[in-house]
């Protein structure tokens, strides 16, 4: 039988979804190359969680950033805000904005470098979308879940609760950014031991993440510099400003702080940094600018 023909744009499709070799299947009723993907409902004690990123060349990495690590900081970022939900990823999908016929072979490599990461975390990609773009980008949305309303909000954070992040912050680029591995797996502990009041993903940088917390949570907080676990080289107005470090930030009542620096089973730092207060006792940075990375400014 004769073949039915491909547009230009299916055959990139074809192409580019292979790399995603073999996936997850359990629960997927339909993935690519249908109209939607469509998956088994999930039990009722878990809450889902949603989440898009997108990353866009010129703002998040440049043509001479190697694809597969485009591709891989595409995913990582969506994947580090589930982290601060405790969630468990589900389900991925893609939009590619393709710039012109000759990025097609550089998209291909950036799903491999996407798919690379999606397998450590037993993730299906199950649809997405092409458009076409002035500049290369790439959009991931997310569906997770957390079990039932355990997920800590930005809005928990009560006085007396002590600050912490996990890793190291600062010098981000030009390599940390590409290369990070979300944390995952310290942001479900956390969550299923009930330790954080309150908690998000440093993306922009202490100096600009710290303040939405210390807002949705209507409190003051008091910040050590010299206690913030710097990368090398790294200062700690790099690590207000600069953003991109992609380690969690999150309070936790004093009364649990010996368990959860007891029970702590991981190699990852982790490195309290200040403690919350009361909205009349103020900010307190020891001189460090409260901004960081905004993408409209």
């Amino acid at each position: 039988m004769k073949k039915l023909p491909l547009s230009s744009e299916d055959r990139c499709i074809a192409q580019w979804t292979s790399a995603l070799g073999h996936q997850p299947k359990s629960g997927i009723r339909h993935s690519l190359g249908h109209d939607c993907a469509v998956l088994s409902s999930f039990p009722r004690n878990l809450d889902l969680v949603l989440k898009t990123d997108a990353v866009v060349e010129g703002v998040h990495f440049t043509r001479s950033t190697p694809a597969p690590l485009i591709g891989r900081k595409a995913l990582a970022r969506g994947l580090s805000d589930l982290a601060a939900a405790g969630a468990t990823p589900r389900a991925a999908l893609i939009t590619i904005g393709c710039p012109n016929p000759r990025s097609a072979s550089r998209i291909l490599q950036a799903y491999r470098g996407l798919s690379r990461l999606a397998k450590k975390f037993h993730l299906p990609i199950v649809g997405g979308e092409t458009v076409r773009t002035r500049q290369l980008l790439l959009s991931i949305s997310l569906l997770g879940t957390v079990p039932k309303k355990t997920s800590p909000s930005r809005s928990g954070a009560k006085p007396g609760d002590i600050l912490f992040v996990t890793g190291k912050l600062g010098g981000s680029w030009p390599h940390h950014h590409l290369t990070f591995t979300p944390r995952l797996a310290e942001g479900q502990w956390l969550v299923r031991h009930k330790f954080p009041s309150a908690m998000l993903d440093l993306s922009d940088g202490l100096g600009a993440d710290l303040p939405r917390l210390a807002r949705a949570s209507r409190i003051g907080f008091t910040i050590h510099p010299d206690q913030i676990p710097l990368s090398p080289r790294a200062t700690p107005r790099h690590a207000f400003t600069q953003g991109e470090d992609y380690e969690l930030l999150f309070s936790v009542p004093k009364k649990r702080l010996s368990a959860l620096l007891l029970q702590w089973p991981f190699s990852t730092p982790l490195t309290p940094i200040g403690i919350c207060l009361t909205p009349r006792q103020g900010y307190h940075t020891g001189g460090l600018p409260l901004r960081g990375y905004d993408h409209l400014r």
